[in-house]
């Protein structure tokens, strides 16, 4: 069917199409995905805890269980819901190749004379394929979330094309009860979009007998305005009435001074034209005022319609009593519309007006999960090098402070340096066995740095140097200390013991061992206690001299019984008067 439409159309421009939710996407196997990359992330990667990687590890599988269940209780619903709807798409479809009802716009139709407008061949259909498009019929607005879903099930993940919504003002009775049914199918429209994720282009299609003339006019002529950008605004309505005044001058171009037969056809078809064109004027600006207005009102809680196009044709059921338009143009012109007969069937489809529809860059389901599954390791490949690079940190500057640690540590103090030299081993014998069996996953991804600190480990655990072994007995002089027979440090005694007490203090973790010894002159009794009182006087000024506590101390007289050299000579016996300091290992450590 060729049409007459004025269109007035704007750049294609892109309308973002996010209908990936879809049965054909496979929601749950992403979710699945995500959840295994990001435990694995967690327990390989992260820099972490075992008690935070154990707590994400139930957030994780927590919330991935929440949202598998979910999506299976909405597919269960939605196949439950679209059952029907599929069927009848099946069966009116079933000659069409999955390819081309891809490739071809879909529409759905719904408001006045649906049983009109699908009238094909005697016989009302669910669907018709043809006319640029493929048209599917909704007789209640609220059927129009379900049924767009179930078409995007059809159409592998793709949303409908549009919506046209069809007036026939002729089938109201009263303005308020139209417009409160405009008011329900805006709020169905906004629903169904918001199900789907994608706006869907809205187009208004009036039908209308404008005129008293036959009733069966082989071409009818849709006037209208469309536009791939969705700002259908006043400027193209004026546009829609300037090109029906047109058609007005061509039918009077005849010579009105003789009337002729000819010229005679062509009054009746310039006065035929004429009121057309004066009441599709006043059927755009009421249209403009309640259908439109009332889709567009921003003051409405449902979100306004994105209007693509509007149309009217001199095609309708036939007007008896006054409808809202009539009584819009009796109330505006005191004029009173004859009454006019019904269009023979089917009522044209408003194919013109969607040869403007926005251009919609379509991706099928498949397609859009690999890309977001691709996605979602591209994230966790970036939390990965991200973790990777934050435990070499952390490895780094744990050796680092090792080595610092080590270095700090006076060599006088050989216990902590020992402590702090084998932690430098372990750092050096844990870098040997990854060069050995390979970096760990959690330091590898080309962010290992641990070979460049073996050298400085190496060169510090070479540096260590052991003290030297404390000398097994310090022998003081008994004559230089004391007076023959007596156990009192004599006044300045005290140099000769200078070097035992740098001994001790040297080694502050040995227990000190002072044992006395005399000659054999003498009674052996008294020579031992005298032994024993001469050890307590060493003892007694050591502990004062170092501040080491008294039970670090050993006290031991031998008396005449362990004798160094022989008591028969002067010399042997002078060796014998001594005082011997030992230091040994404490038993507890």
């Amino acid at each position: 069917m060729k049409s007459d439409l004025p269109v007035l159309s704007a750049t294609p421009t892109r309308v973002p199409d996010r209908a990936y939710e879809g049965l054909g996407y496979p929601l749950r196997t992403l979710i699945v995905f995500a959840a295994a990359l990001a435990l694995a992330v967690s327990w390989f990667m992260l820099p972490t805890g075992h008690g935070t990687v154990w707590a994400l590890t139930a957030i994780i599988g927590l919330v991935a269980l929440v949202l598998v269940v979910w999506r299976s209780v909405w597919l269960s619903r939605a196949r439950e819901q679209s059952q029907h709807a599929l069927a009848a798409l099946g069966a009116a479809t079933v000659d069409i190749p999955p390819k081309l009802r891809i490739r071809m716009p879909l529409m759905l139709v719904t408001g006045d004379g649906l049983p009109a407008i699908f009238n094909r061949n005697d016989e009302e259909r669910f669907a018709h394929v043809g006319e640029g498009a493929i048209w599917l019929r909704v007789d209640q607005p609220q059927e129009l979330r379900h049924l767009a879903v179930a078409v995007r099930q059809w159409r592998d993940g793709r949303a409908p094309d549009g919506v046209v919504l069809s007036v026939a003002p002729a089938l109201h009775v009263d303005t308020d009860m139209l417009t409160q049914k405009l008011r329900v199918t805006r709020q169905a429209l906004a629903d169904a979009a918001r199900t789907l994720g994608t706006r869907l282009p809205g187009y208004v299609a009036v039908y209308q007998r404008l005129t008293r003339g036959t009733a069966d006019v082989s071409v009818p002529t849709w006037y209208g305005a469309s536009s791939a950008s969705g700002s259908v605004d006043t400027a193209r309505f004026d546009a829609v009435i300037h090109a029906a005044e047109t058609e007005v001058q061509r039918a009077s171009t005849g010579n009105c001074s003789t009337m002729s037969a000819a010229n005679a056809g062509t009054s009746i078809a310039a006065t035929t034209s004429a009121a057309r064109a004066a009441a599709l004027a006043a059927l755009i600006g009421w249209t403009q005022r309640v259908v439109i207005g009332t889709l567009t009102d921003r003051l409405q809680p449902a979100t306004p319609w994105a209007l693509f196009g509007a149309g009217w044709i001199d095609r309708g059921p036939a007007s008896g009593p006054p409808n809202p338009w009539e009584r819009d143009v009796q109330r505006q012109t005191c004029v009173t519309l004859a009454a006019v007969a019904a269009s023979p069937l089917p009522w044209p489809l408003p194919q013109p007006l969607i040869e403007a529809m926005p251009r919609r860059y379509w991706i099928s389901p498949r397609s859009a999960a690999l890309a977001h599954a691709l996605a979602l390791l591209a994230c966790a490949a970036a939390v990965t090098f991200w973790s990777s690079a934050k435990n070499n940190e952390a490895l780094f500057g744990r050796i680092s402070a090792d080595l610092g640690r080590y270095s700090m540590i006076p060599a006088a103090h050989d216990a902590a340096k020992r402590d702090a030299l084998q932690a430098l081993v372990s750092d050096r014998d844990r870098l040997d066995r990854y060069a050995r069996i390979g970096v760990p996953l959690h330091l590898s991804f080309g962010m290992y740095r641990g070979a460049r600190l073996l050298p400085a480990l190496n060169d510090a655990i070479g540096s260590y140097v052991p003290p030297p072994p404390p000398p097994a007995i310090v022998t003081l002089d008994s004559m230089s200390l004391f007076d023959s027979g007596r156990a009192q440090l004599k006044p300045g005694s005290t140099r000769a013991m200078v070097g035992a007490l740098e001994m001790i203090k040297t080694h502050p973790d040995k227990r000190i061992l002072v044992a006395g010894h005399t000659d054999d002159v003498g009674n052996p009794q008294s020579n031992l206690k005298l032994s024993t009182a001469r050890a307590e006087a060493v003892r007694d000024w050591l502990t004062d001299a170092s501040g080491i506590a008294a039970t670090q101390f050993a006290i031991q007289g031998y008396g005449d019984t362990r004798p160094i050299a022989s008591n028969e000579t002067p010399e042997g016996r002078a060796k014998n008067r001594r005082v011997e300091i030992t230091l040994v290992p404490d038993a507890g450590k």
